[in-house]
C-alpha cells in the first residue's frame, strides 16, 4: 500500500474553541492545546531543547499578563509558534483592528527629519501612496508607530498608525501591519547592513528604490493556465503542472491524457512544477511512469492520535465524499480510527515500501524538473521521487523546506477572532535523520529565472 500521508496536504479542518478575552488565558489556551495536539510539538520539545523552550513560555507569559490589547497578545501568540519553526504552523487573525490616531507636533516632524540614515526613526514613503512618520512611540510591546503623513489611499487619512514596530532583538523587530485594515506579523533586521523596512517597501524620504528584476517567463507567450503542454522541439517537450490541489485532478488529468503521444514520444522531457505546493499525489502516479527507472522509496507517515485530531479528521473525509474515490476514503477512515481512545500517539499512515513499475519507459530518456523555493508539501514529496530516477535532473532554486509535519487541521478563538493551523502527520524520515523541513530539495543545477534563455540552458544541460 503506498504512503498516503501527503494525500489531503491542502485539506484542513476546523476545531472551535472559545475563550474569554484575556491575554495570559488565550495564551495558556494556545500552548497547553498544541501542547496535546501539534505532532512537532514532540520532536521540538525535547530535553535538549526543554530549558529554552520553558524559559520562552515563561517570558511570553508574564508579558501576556500584562498586555490588554488584542493584537499585541497575537503578537505574543505568533512568537511562540515561531519557536518551532514549522510553516505548518500559522496564525490566521479574523477580525478588523481599531485604527489608532496619534497628532504630531511640528518639532518632532522636524527632528524626525534630521535623523541619520542608520536611525530606525525618520519620515518614509511607500510608492507614492504614502508618507509616514517613524517615529518611537512604546506601548505594550510596541517600539516605533508608522503614523501617516500623507496618503493618496482614501481608507487611510493623517495621523492614523498603519504600522508598528515591536523590538524582539537586537536590531530586530516584529512589524505590525494594519495596511490592509487587518493585522498581519512579519519581521524585519535594521542596522547599518540591512534596512528590512526597504524589502517590505518603505523606503526613506527622497531616497530611490532601485529596480525589482522580475523573472522572465518560460515562453514570450506563457499561458496563463496552470497545466499545459508544448512542444518545444522535434525531441523535446514542456510540460506545465503548477498545482497538485485534488480540486485539479481531472484537470490535470485531462492534459496528460490529451498529450500521452507526445509525452511517451519526446527524448527529453521538461516538467516546470514551480509554485506548487499541497495537493494529492494522485495527481503525481500519474507522472510516475514518465520518470521511473528503478524502484522507488516512499517512506511513510504517521497520524498523531488525539481525540480532537481524530474527530477533525472525520469530519474533514466526511466533506469529501464524492469528491475523492469512496475506497480511498474508506482506507484513511480505518488508518486513523486505529487511534480512537489514545492520546498522543502515532499511528502508521502506511508502511515505507519500495514503489516497483513493470518497466521503464524508453522515452523520455531525460528529464528536467524546474523548481523553486514555494515548491512544497505534495510537490517536494514528487520530488524525494523524482530524485531517485537515474533519468532525472532538479534545475532551479532550492524548494521550500515544509514536508516532515503535515496535514493541517485549524483550531479557532473567539474573542477575538482567530486561528492556528498545525500538523497532525509526521513523515518517518524525520526519526531517520533525512528531514526536509527549512531545508529543502536541492537542486543539481541552479538557476536564476531573471537571467535571459534559462530554458534553453536547461535543455542544453539535460
Amino acid at each position: 500500500m503506498k504512503a498516503i500521508a501527503v494525500l489531503l496536504l491542502l485539506l484542513c479542518n476546523t476545531v472551535v474553541y472559545a475563550q474569554e478575552c484575556d491575554c495570559r488565558k488565550k495564551f495558556d489556551s494556545v500552548q497547553v492545546y498544541l501542547r496535546k495536539n501539534y505532532v512537532g510539538f514532540i520532536d521540538k520539545v525535547t530535553p535538549v531543547t526543554q530549558q529554552t523552550y520553558a524559559a520562552m513560555v515563561a517570558k511570553l507569559q508574564l508579558q501576556a499578563a500584562t498586555i490588554r490589547g488584542a493584537t499585541h497578545c497575537l503578537l505574543l501568540v505568533n512568537r511562540y509558534l515561531r519557536f518551532f519553526k514549522d510553516q505548518h504552523l500559522a496564525l490566521h487573525i479574523g477580525y478588523t483592528p481599531i485604527v489608532e490616531k496619534i497628532t504630531l507636533s511640528q518639532p518632532q516632524l522636524d527632528q524626525l527629519q534630521k535623523q541619520p540614515i542608520t536611525a530606525v526613526a525618520g519620515i518614509y514613503e511607500a510608492d507614492h501612496l504614502y508618507k509616514i512618520a517613524l517615529v518611537k512611540n512604546p506601548r505594550g510591546l510596541r517600539s516605533y508607530a508608522a503614523v501617516i503623513l500623507e496618503s493618496s489611499v482614501p481608507d487611510w487619512k493623517p495621523g492614523e498608525v498603519i504600522f508598528e514596530l515591536a523590538a524582539s532583538g537586537t536590531d530586530k523587530f516584529d512589524v505590525i501591519s494594519y495596511q490592509q485594515h487587518r493585522v498581519d506579523f512579519d519581521t524585519v533586521t535594521i542596522n547599518k547592513q540591512r534596512d528590512g523596512l526597504s524589502a517590505l517597501g518603505w523606503q526613506r524620504a527622497g531616497s530611490t528604490r532601485p529596480p525589482v528584476a522580475r523573472e522572465i517567463p518560460a515562453f514570450g507567450d506563457m499561458p496563463t493556465a496552470a497545466f499545459f503542454f508544448r512542444q518545444m522541439n522535434d525531441s523535446t517537450g514542456y510540460l506545465r503542472i503548477g498545482s497538485f490541489d485534488a480540486a485539479n485532478y481531472y484537470q490535470v488529468d485531462s492534459v496528460l491524457n490529451a498529450n500521452d503521444e507526445y509525452l511517451r514520444k519526446n527524448t527529453n522531457l521538461v516538467i516546470d512544477v514551480r509554485d506548487n505546493g499541497a495537493g494529492t499525489d494522485k495527481l503525481t502516479e500519474r507522472l510516475r511512469p514518465l520518470l521511473y527507472t528503478q524502484p522507488v522509496r516512499i517512506i511513510g507517515s504517521d497520524f498523531y492520535a488525539t481525540p480532537d485530531n481524530i474527530k477533525s479528521w472525520s469530519h474533514l473525509l466526511d466533506e469529501q465524499a464524492g469528491k475523492m474515490p469512496d475506497e480511498y476514503l474508506e482506507q484513511l477512515r480505518n488508518m486513523i480510527h486505529q487511534g480512537d481512545g489514545l492520546q498522543g500517539r502515532l499511528v502508521s499512515m502506511g508502511p515505507d515500501e519500495n514503489m516497483i513499475l513493470p518497466s521503464p519507459l524508453p522515452v523520455p530518456a531525460k528529464v528536467a524538473v524546474i523548481i523553486n523555493g514555494k515548491c512544497s508539501n505534495t510537490a517536494e514529496q514528487f520530488l524525494l521521487e523524482a530524485v531517485q530516477s537515474k533519468k532525472v535532473k532538479i534545475f532551479g532554486a532550492s524548494s521550500a523546506g515544509a514536508l516532515d509535519y503535515a496535514n493541517v487541521n485549524v483550531v479557532k478563538y473567539t474573542m477575538p477572532d482567530f486561528s492556528i493551523d498545525y500538523p497532525v502527520t509526521r513523515s518517518r524520515r524525520v526519526a531517520m535523520g533525512q528531514g526536509i523541513d527549512n531545508k529543502g530539495v536541492q537542486p543539481e543545477v541552479k538557476l536564476d529565472f531573471r537571467s535571459p534563455g534559462w530554458l534553453e540552458e536547461i535543455v542544453k544541460k539535460l
